[in-house]
């Protein structure tokens, strides 16, 4: 389940071809250790990951633990036990569900790599928003 190569674009905004499909020269270049696709622009000489713009960008995590925390929050887990069950730090898991936002690349990546569905989506946003409004008054009655 990875992304085609003709559907890469190049991220850097210095390339000619920033975020152009016609004309551009992107290749795979290996994976990192996490699993992730490694992407390579032959105009500008930058790598680049398939997860860019999304909210797994920069997390050392595999795709299979990922998927796992979304789903255990999806199922209502706490954060504490999403840790136990898991076994990766709770900064670790809040700082992901921090960092995922409402966008068509990460709702991409959610469906095409981690496996949820639409109305996994739909609830997983709605959860999130709960979360940050909770948070929010948390702040502001202390």
């Amino acid at each position: 389940m990875t992304r085609k190569t003709d559907e890469v674009v190049c991220p850097n905004p210095e390339c000619e071809y920033y975020l152009k499909e016609e004309g551009k020269a992107i290749i795979k270049r290996g994976k990192y250790r996490t699993g992730h696709q490694r992407y390579y622009c032959k105009h500008c000489g930058k790598f680049f990951m398939d997860t860019i713009g999304t909210a797994v960008y920069r997390k050392h995590l595999p795709g299979d633990k990922i998927a796992l925390i979304y789903r255990l929050f999806l199922e209502k887990n706490g954060i504490r036990s999403i840790e136990r069950i898991t076994g990766h730090h709770r900064d670790t898991v809040s700082n992901l569900l921090k960092d995922t936002v409402k966008n068509e690349k990460t709702e991409e990546y959610l469906v095409k790599q981690i496996g949820l569905t639409d109305v996994e989506c739909e609830k997983l946003w709605v959860l999130l928003e709960k979360k940050r409004n909770a948070s929010r008054k948390s702040l502001r009655s202390e």
